[in-house]
C-alpha cells in the first residue's frame, strides 16, 4: 500500500459501509461526550480535576478516529468483486494450507484487515502475497520468525 496521502484505499463494500456505519454512530457518541467536558469543567479547578481530562481525552480519541474515518472514506475505492473467478483479489475468500493446518481469509483492503474475524488485508505480508493467485500456487512471504510458505488451496 502507498504511503501517498492522497492514493486510493482499496476496500470492500462491506468494508466502506462499515465505516460509513461507525462513522455516524461516533457523530451521535460525540454531543454526548462534549456535555461531560463540559460537567466536569464546572467541577472547579482544572489543574485537578482528573474528571475533565479524561473526559477531554477521550473526547480527542473520538475526535481523532471520526477524522481518520472521513479521510479513509474520502480516499476509499469500493472493488467489484473480480471477474476472473479463481483468482485471489480483495473480496475474494481464500483457503491456503501451511504447517499449521487450513485456514479461510477473506481478502480485503489495507484498513480493513481483521485476523479475529478471518480478514486479510492485502496489506500484510500473507496477504499481499495471496493477490493474484490460484488454487495449487505456493507462496512465500515474510514474517518476524523468518520466511515462511503456504499453498492456496481453494479461491472463490
Amino acid at each position: 500500500m502507498s504511503n501517498d496521502k492522497d492514493a486510493n484505499i482499496p476496500m470492500t463494500a462491506f468494508g466502506f459501509e462499515a465505516l460509513k456505519a461507525e462513522l455516524a454512530e461516533l457523530r451521535a457518541r460525540r454531543p454526548a461526550m462534549v456535555e461531560e467536558v463540559a460537567a466536569a469543567r464546572s467541577q472547579g479547578d482544572l489543574s485537578e480535576n482528573f474528571a475533565y481530562h479524561d473526559a477531554r481525552q477521550n473526547l480527542g480519541m473520538l475526535d481523532g478516529r471520526i477524522q481518520t474515518i472521513e479521510a479513509n472514506l474520502t480516499r476509499a475505492h469500493v472493488v467489484e468483486e473480480s471477474a476472473a473467478k479463481g483468482v485471489a483479489r480483495i473480496g475474494s475468500t481464500v483457503v491456503v494450507r501451511d504447517e499449521f493446518g487450513e485456514s479461510t481469509y477473506q481478502i480485503v483492503g489495507p484498513t480493513e484487515g481483521n485476523m479475529a474475524r478471518g480478514l486479510m488485508s492485502i496489506a500484510s505480508p500473507l496477504g499481499s502475497a495471496l493477490l493474484d493467485r490460484q488454487a495449487g500456487d505456493t507462496v512465500t512471504f515474510k514474517t518476524p520468525g523468518g520466511e515462511r510458505q503456504a499453498t492456496v488451496v481453494s479461491v472463490s
